[in-house]
């Protein structure tokens, strides 16, 4: 969320100079507000979950696995998965990438149909009456 307008449309800022390259290496990335344009770091993830597999684009830690019959990785991902790395898709960004980290959490499209649906269930209804 930007500090500024608490907007949520944000994108990754490419590191200006070599001190944030260092940040953004150990954990501090640079973020642009798409509304009022800001600029600001934070840290993306919690200091206990470095262990864990995260997607390169979107930070996303529910991923899922692809197989190297359907898609054709580059050689920098198929230098990894003959190193024994895994190989891991993100479903929200659909960014396929391979890790040799665990999984945190595994993506369910029925977790995502349940959360859902109890969303719609907890919106108020409008009930329109008629006058007579």
């Amino acid at each position: 969320m930007c500090p500024q307008c608490n907007g949520r449309s944000l994108r990754l800022s490419e590191p200006k100079n070599w001190k944030e390259r260092i940040r953004s290496f150990l954990g501090v990335s640079q973020f642009r507000c798409r509304h009022c344009n800001h600029r600001f770091e934070t840290a993306v993830i919690a200091p206990l979950d470095w262990r864990y597999a995260r997607c390169p684009k979107c930070y996303r830690f529910e991923l899922s696995t692809w197989s190297a019959q359907y898609y054709h990785p580059t050689w920098s991902t198929q230098m990894a998965l003959n190193l024994g790395g895994t190989p891991y898709r993100c479903e929200f960004c659909r960014c396929n990438f391979a890790s040799f980290r665990a999984c945190k959490e595994r993506f369910s499209w029925r977790r995502q149909r349940a959360a859902a649906d109890e969303a719609n269930r907890q919106q108020p209804t409008v009930a329109s009456s008629k006058a007579d």
